[in-house]
């Protein structure tokens, strides 16, 4: 009986030539890719660069991590592992691949001995079996998908792929079976063993194995033509997107380098992003990646409440103008809206959920900053916020307060140059807010009794973050350079904040403008102070809720320290969503000055808090600690949100 060998030379040299068509057609979609990505302007912004293992723009780690391995993915485990189960399944059948040419133009022996056993047998069928579960969970779940895969719009073409990738798998099978039917038990072989049981000897097997090899080898030439294409694209523009992104979380703005606008003429560069030929290069890399999956529609907090803004909304328009080559069409804003554009909380849930490493807020934020500051479009009482910032130094609207009566009664030391330690930096929600007014005072009585050498400025200001979350970067520009002069005048190189919006733009955006100080924020100052024995705690044993600010958990990952803190003082108990898959509690991007419509966020975020039974909620931001408390009124009369350094502060001991 004749043998069939594990490769013909003849059929492999002719699918050698089919596979140049194939390579060519593969090349030319990823061009296609590139060019429309290279339409893109080499970004105004200064970002910051870390220092980080890097080839050229790319950082090694990142995409390793969430290029190759995709770790994202596996937040949701069914999906995750069979993503998993597929992709790797299809690398090491690929590798399976090489060393079958390996051994015919090399004579290297992978056929012989315990590896052919293992690996080309054991190990490859058992990554035939892996990916074939795989895909058809997600050839399933396709077909019956859930919401968030079909909201707005579902990224076709992916049916069609994973039916070719079973078709691959499945004639890949009966292959190695109708070669041990003929050749005898291949060791190690389980799946092919099995088949071989099944199918014809003689000349029909021959026919059988020679249709099969012909029909699977056009199977994958097509598809390797097809994959840039379709979705499967995101095999080439994922990894590429993740090296490329900076690897610290949050929407990443920069600050934008307003000197890169003199001498271009007499047309003056438009400032924000109006149509897609504004947006950089790594946002339309952004836009080509997405994969439309949904999971940043399923966690942002405005597409949850009913508002108009879904990010998954934003990045499919976006998508459809890319396509359609529609690079200066300026209706781009009016189809996406001004009220989805200002509905962005800036909480980078998306981002943290995306598993392509897509950045959503950084495009939307964008556009909103060509809304303010080309078109002075906003919504009304942000509009009012943003005026009262502009010529009152902050956003307060209706406040009763100055900026010095937080302290009032109190005895609090002004930064001295070359005496002083720590300039404890108020900001304007601590200052103007009676109730935010606490937390400052808290953090007094905490500083003295620890004896820190601390100072306040004489007179308190704004960072000008609100001016960056609402749009305006150039307001933005002008308050931080003010800042930086005096802190550069008084010596500052050590500031503790109690605002987690004031320590993002101090270690973000103030160093890209000259800033050079070291900033730590009143949850991780107390814990250190905790644990140097400085200041002594009677734990009340009382359950408390801890709520994560976005801007200080999911942005700087600051999670574990104010953890410690509550556990210091009572009973810490987490919420169902805590610590990077917090849920906003409304108020960032400007938010806290917007009138909602449908489901308040603060009021979903509240009764999440409530739901489970503390008798204390704490926070470490004085925006959440207003938005929770207000939002709790819906529920509850009780005055149950207190900020971590109010908690320590009644619970210090002498």
């Amino acid at each position: 009986m004749e043998r069939i060998p594990y490769w013909n030379i003849s059929y492999g040299l002719l699918i050698d030539l089919l596979s140049i068509p194939a390579m060519a057609v593969f090349g030319y979609g990823i061009y296609r890719h590139w060019k429309r990505i290279r339409q893109g302007k080499a970004s105004v912004r200064q970002g910051i660069t870390l220092d980080a293992l890097k080839l050229g723009p790319v950082y090694v780690w990142s995409f390793l991590t969430r290029g190759i391995v995709g770790t994202r993915i596996y937040k949701k485990p069914f999906t995750g592992i069979a993503h998993g189960l597929l992709f790797w399944g299809m690398v090491l059948l690929s590798i399976g691949t090489v060393l079958v040419f390996a051994d015919v133009l090399f004579k290297i022996p992978v056929f012989k001995g315990e590896f052919n056993h293992w690996f080309m047998g054991v190990a490859l069928d058992g990554a035939g079996v892996a990916a074939l579960a795989g895909v058809l969970f997600l050839l399933i779940r396709r077909l019956s998908p859930p919401e968030r895969l079909t909201c707005f719009k579902a990224n076709s073409g992916f049916i069609l792929i994973e039916i070719g990738i079973i078709a691959i798998i499945i004639t890949g099978f009966f292959i190695e079976g109708a070669r041990i039917a003929q050749n005898g038990i291949d060791p190690g072989s389980f799946v092919g063993n099995w088949l071989g049981f099944m199918l014809p000897t003689g000349q029909g097997g021959l026919e059988l194995h020679r249709y099969l090899w012909w029909l699977h080898g056009l199977l994958v030439l097509s598809l390797i033509a097809y994959i840039p294409f379709s979705p499967l694209a995101h095999l080439v523009l994922a990894p590429a997107n993740a090296g490329l992104d900076t690897p610290i979380p949050g929407p990443k703005m920069g600050v934008i380098d307003f000197e890169a606008f003199e001498g271009e003429g007499e047309e003056t560069p438009t400032l924000g992003v109006s149509k897609l030929a504004d947006f950089s290069r790594k946002n339309l890399l952004d836009i080509s990646t997405c994969l439309k999956c949904g999971r940043c529609h399923e966690v942002c907090p405005a597409a949850q409440t009913g508002k108009h803004l879904s990010p998954k909304g934003v990045m499919v328009t976006l998508s459809e103008y890319l396509q359609q080559g529609k690079m200066d069409d300026d209706s781009i804003l009016d189809t996406i809206s001004t009220d989805a554009i200002y509905s962005c909380t800036t909480c980078a849930a998306c981002m943290e959920a995306c598993p392509v490493s897509v950045n959503q807020p950084n495009a939307i934020l964008s556009m909103r900053q060509h809304l303010l500051m080309e078109r002075s479009e906003m919504p009304d009482i942000m509009g009012q916020a943003h005026r009262s910032l502009e010529a009152r130094q902050h956003p307060f609207i209706g406040t009763g307060f100055g900026p010095n009566d937080w302290r009032k009664g109190l005895e609090v030391p002004f930064f001295e140059k070359g005496a002083t330690e720590y300039l404890l930096w108020i900001g304007c929600s601590v200052a103007y807010e009676e109730r935010t007014q606490h937390i400052g005072r808290a953090m007094v009585a905490i500083l003295k009794k620890a004896g820190v050498s601390f100072g306040v400025l004489e007179e308190n200001r704004c960072t000008g973050d609100p001016a960056k979350q609402m749009g305006n970067e150039f307001l933005f520009s002008e308050i931080a350079g003010r800042n930086i002069e005096e802190f550069n005048e008084l010596g500052v190189t050590k500031v503790i904040t109690m605002c987690p919006h004031c320590f993002n733009s101090f270690t973000r955006h103030y160093p890209l403008l000259g800033a050079k100080f070291e900033v730590i924020p009143h949850a991780v100052l107390i814990r250190s102070l905790i644990e140097a024995g400085k200041i002594t705690l009677a734990n009340s044993g009382r359950s408390i809720c801890y709520h994560d600010p976005c801007y200080l958990g999911r942005h700087n990952n600051v999670l574990s320290e104010p953890r410690s803190v509550v556990s210091s003082i009572g009973h810490l108990v987490e919420m169902p969503r805590h610590g990077c898959e917090s849920f906003c509690c409304g108020a960032g991007g400007g938010n806290y000055w917007t009138e909602e419509e449908g489901t308040r966020i603060n009021q979903t975020r509240a009764k999440e808090a409530l739901d489970t039974g503390a008798k204390t909620i704490a926070t470490a931001c004085p925006f959440c600690m207003l938005m929770l408390t207000d939002g709790l009124k819906k529920f509850t009369e009780e005055q149950m949100v207190q900020d971590i350094a109010e908690l320590v502060c009644s619970q210090m001991e002498g």
